[in-house]
């Protein structure tokens, strides 16, 4: 495993808590650290000037409001699906038996284990900030730090052996084994515990309701000497954060992965998309985590081009702008205010929960669907290509999803809580706002 190969100062610079929930995400600071950005600005309001004209001659028929309906996108009778190979995934990584043996109430299987050759251990950083290369010595120094960042998001958080409990009771199992595997003697267990209490690993947003119980699946029989999940991407990034109370690297690992699961007798793939990121400011001590995941069973179609194009329709003047590492967009005012990292945005306060998910992943082929009652591609000024998928979410609501690709980059919009009436509406409106800067 990677982090044998690190001297002490990488293993500092490798972990210090992770958290992951469904469609948010947490930050933890060791000490005294903040850091949480505003809202860009709020829509222009609409031009009222006119209203008066057009209520004094109503329309004698009534028409149908602009997007409201989902007229034009795929159903789920349309999609031409394909299977996912794992088997050739797990040879393109070289995924073998880890060192970790683990347990849950669906039964025991290893960690995942690499080759020594495979892409986890021989890929660069997608790009490094040269103060981060000048501040580890260089950039063997901390490509290493990457991989070892990488390593255990794909051990401890991807495949981590509380994604399939029933609730989040064994939250305080994950930041002594994080502790112990970077070599952070000394640190306060406690700090990050609190951590994982509140944000589940299990990928779900309810403490008392597991990741089976929500979607309705259980997972396939495990590997009787070997992993369960199967690695599709991965990519590390090394920037450099500037905040207040943190000069430093900032580590990033994205990292996309498979568990096949059981649902309605069909067998399909649980997919996660994981970003984790590290920040360290080796002067005073001070270290930051930050993390967001994406979690649920999916099926996969051959090419996302050849979905039908779809148009939005216009931004209502009471949403609010919001701006993530170049991505815009507008959100409805019940979304509340966000939670603001940096990986993302994440709304729990409002009337609606939503987040905004950006990893460092390319373009999957094939390509994922978890949401598929109705389906869509569309144009966005920026993005090579942007995929809206409908669906029922973890309750009788609908989600509003939709996921842009630049590039080794990704952006998941994810709106919870929609009634199946207004979906077709805010599906066309998020679309109107949706821009990303070059």
């Amino acid at each position: 495993m990677a982090q044998r190969r690190t001297t002490r100062r990488t293993a500092l610079a490798g972990l210090g808590a992770l958290g992951v929930m469904t469609t948010a995400g947490a930050c933890s600071l060791l000490p005294g650290l903040g850091g949480e950005e505003e809202p860009t600005g709020t829509a222009a309001p609409q031009d009222e000037s006119d209203a008066s004209e057009d209520d004094a001659e109503p329309s004698e028929e009534p028409t149908e409001e602009p997007g409201s309906t989902f007229d034009g996108w795929a159903s789920e009778e349309d999609l031409d699906l394909v299977e996912l190979d794992l088997a050739a995934a797990d040879e393109e990584f070289g995924t073998a038996k880890g060192q970790l043996e683990r347990e849950d109430r669906y039964g025991t299987w290893w960690s995942p284990g690499f080759a020594d050759d495979s892409p986890v251990f021989t890929m660069e950083p997608q790009r490094i900030d040269e103060r981060a290369e000048e501040a580890f010595g260089g950039r063997e120094e901390v490509s290493t730090a990457a991989t070892t960042v990488l390593v255990q998001t794909i051990v401890q958080i991807l495949d981590t052996p509380l994604l399939l409990e029933e609730d989040n009771s064994r939250s305080g199992e994950i930041a002594p084994a994080l502790v112990e595997a970077f070599g952070l003697e000394g640190v306060d267990v406690a700090v990050f515990d609190g951590l994982f209490a509140e944000m589940p690993v299990s990928g779900t947003h309810d403490h008392e309701d597991g990741l089976p119980e929500g979607y309705g699946f259980e997972p396939l029989e495990y590997p009787a000497d070997g992993p369960r999940m199967s690695i599709l991407d991965a990519a590390t990034e090394v920037e450099h954060l500037e905040i207040d109370g943190l000069s430093g690297p900032l580590f990033l690992a994205s990292v996309r992965g498979a568990l096949p699961v059981r649902r309605d007798g069909e067998e399909l793939p649980l997919v996660r998309d994981v970003t984790y990121g590290l920040a360290l400011d080796e002067g005073n001590g001070t270290v930051l985590m930050v993390y967001r995941v994406n979690s649920a069973p999916s099926v996969h179609i051959e090419d996302p081009s050849s979905l039908p194009l779809v148009e939005g329709t216009e931004v209502p003047g009471d949403w609010t702008e919001h701006t993530v590492r170049g991505l815009k967009l507008a959100l409805p005012p019940g979304m509340g205010d966000p939670d603001v990292t940096e990986v993302g945005l994440m709304f729990q306060g409002g009337d609606q929960r939503g987040s905004v998910i950006r990893t460092g992943l390319g373009t999957p082929s094939p390509y994922p669907l978890s949401a598929t009652r109705y389906v869509a591609r569309a144009e966005v000024p920026g993005a090579d290509l942007a995929v809206f998928a409908i669906g029922m979410g973890l309750d009788s609501t609908y989600s509003v999803g939709v996921t842009l690709h630049r590039e080794k980059e990704q952006f998941m919009v994810q709106l919870h809580d929609v009634s199946e009436e207004e979906a077709p509406l805010l599906a066309h409106r998020l679309l109107a706002g949706l821009g990303l800067a070059s």
